[in-house]
């Protein structure tokens, strides 16, 4: 076969474009391997909510509360006319096991509520407080 540009193909053989070798991370911690996971699934599920969490690298189906569903509630800042004047508004969603994706969805669902109603930024699902209900509070972070 006749190159069309000769000397093209030695040039590139000696660039080793096709003798890579597989990369090693090693100044990655797992921090930042975690969080890369996430923003992952958060990218496949379309969300906006960043699952914050210091809860190592879970899978959506992996169990971290036990199997039922559990209505998740997220209370705002509606108004402060002073520091002792604070009107509050609380959202709800229910998540229908213990799954992670299912209090991730759960988390989206409140914080879209308090993004449309109140223009809420605080997108980081930090952390979910078990209440004497049985009810979960979500606490979020900006």
């Amino acid at each position: 076969m006749q190159e069309l540009f000769p000397g093209t193909t030695e040039a590139l053989n000696n660039l080793s474009l096709y003798k890579t070798e597989t990369p090693v991370f090693e100044d990655v911690d797992a921090f930042e391997l975690e969080m890369e996971h996430y923003d992952e699934l958060k990218d496949e599920l379309g969300y906006e909510t960043v699952w914050s969490m210091d809860s190592g690298i879970l899978n959506l189906d992996q169990k971290i509360l036990t199997d039922k569903a559990r209505v998740v509630t997220y209370k705002c800042i509606k108004e402060i006319k002073s520091m002792d004047d604070v009107t509050y508004i609380t959202f709800t969603a229910v998540a229908e096991d213990g799954t992670v994706g299912a209090l991730w969805k759960a988390a989206e669902s409140c914080y879209q509520q308090a993004k449309l109603a109140i223009g809420d930024w605080h997108y980081f699902v930090e952390n979910f407080e078990l209440e004497e209900d049985g009810s979960l509070s979500l606490v979020t972070g900006s």
